[in-house]
């Protein structure tokens, strides 16, 4: 399936009563007035939305679930506003997910200028932490023929997790579904190659971690505000020789993660074990269900890895998925690495 993504969302400024604010997306620019209404209003309140949601704490009264009927052939966008009111918890992130096709939630990161933090959340002011509206233009991606394409939004105490929406949470998540009309496709499975590298350097500069959300790896240096999206590493043993190993199992001798990082927080876990499956094995898994034959295993480290392996593992979020070790270089230097193939379910 061949999706064209096209994220657009604008943004305006209004301070409300009562110390609430409200972001609303258009227009790229930023106003700021003064209104004396004791409730939350849109800036325009004949303004008209495809679809509203209002999510508080206390549940009472809120719209969490919004359905449009779209044709991207005939539209490109639709309008949306979210409200997310609190009165214990100090809101200070958005997080945003999109997942089209039923493929899988993907981050949905805003490209207006608007302040964001590195995962790439929106920065919630300290005026907003207790109310705040946003009006957002969301697109209708083009590409897809039938099925859905649901947009997810919460907010946040601190550092979320993409893939885990009870981390740190404040309010929400409301979901805002563009029906295609008709069924999603089977998921196909999330594919990508990787080189990590062994962690010798003192200066943390290492990608020794890999994210199985989209692939990506991650230098040792950038855990502080990343952790939560590393799944496992690489390092070199002196008697497992060529090892993998989940964020929370990784051998604090190697690198001590709750350091490098700043944080107390759970660390993502993953369990590993040798497959019996084949090479042709691997490239012939293509939708999420041909991974439904993996159990989880047992344990978090997996040692004395060889060209050739074919490993499986079940990740912190329950995905299951294959790796294939296509080439391994060095012991502990600074030369050393792996090269992986991953297959993981969405």
């Amino acid at each position: 399936m061949t999706i064209t993504k096209e994220p657009k969302i604008e943004i305006m400024k209004k301070t409300m009563k009562l110390g609430f604010m409200m972001t609303l997306l258009s227009g790229l620019m930023f106003f700021a007035s003064c209104d004396d209404n004791d409730e939350i209003t849109p800036v325009d309140p004949n303004a008209e939305y495809d679809a509203i949601l209002r999510l508080s704490e206390a549940a009472t009264g809120d719209t969490t679930t919004a359905t449009v009927n779209v044709d991207a052939n005939t539209q490109s966008t639709i309008k949306a506003r979210v409200t997310f009111l609190s009165t214990s918890a100090s809101m200070r992130r958005l997080y945003i997910t999109q997942n089209v096709g039923g493929q899988g939630d993907e981050p949905f990161e805003i490209t207006a200028n608007v302040d964001k933090k590195a995962d790439g959340s929106i920065d919630i002011e300290a005026a907003n932490s207790n109310g705040i509206v946003y009006e957002l233009t969301l697109p209708v991606p083009s590409g897809v023929g039938s099925g859905t394409v649901v947009y997810e939004l919460w907010t946040t105490t601190g550092r979320g997790d993409y893939r885990d929406q009870t981390q740190r949470l404040a309010v929400g998540p409301g979901t805002i579904t563009l029906n295609y009309g008709g069924a999603n496709e089977a998921a196909e499975v999330k594919s990508f190659s990787a080189k990590l590298l062994d962690a010798p350097l003192a200066d943390g500069s290492s990608e020794t971690f890999i994210s199985l959300l989209d692939g990506q790896v991650y230098k040792i240096n950038q855990g502080e505000e990343y952790v939560d999206f590393w799944d496992f590493g690489y390092y070199y043993g002196a008697t497992g020789k060529a090892s993998l190993a989940s964020t929370d199992d990784y051998p604090s001798s190697v690198i001590d993660i709750e350091t490098i990082a700043n944080t107390s927080d759970a660390l993502n876990t993953a369990y590993f074990a040798l497959s019996s499956k084949t090479s042709a094995d691997f490239d012939a898994i293509a939708v999420s269900g041909d991974l439904s034959f993996v159990t989880k295993p047992t344990s978090q480290r997996i040692n004395q890895l060889a060209a050739g392996n074919i490993i499986e593992f079940v990740d912190h979020y329950g995905k299951k998925g294959l790796i294939r070790v296509t080439e391994i270089n060095g012991t502990d230097g600074s030369d050393g690495y792996i090269e992986i193939d991953v297959k993981v379910q969405p």
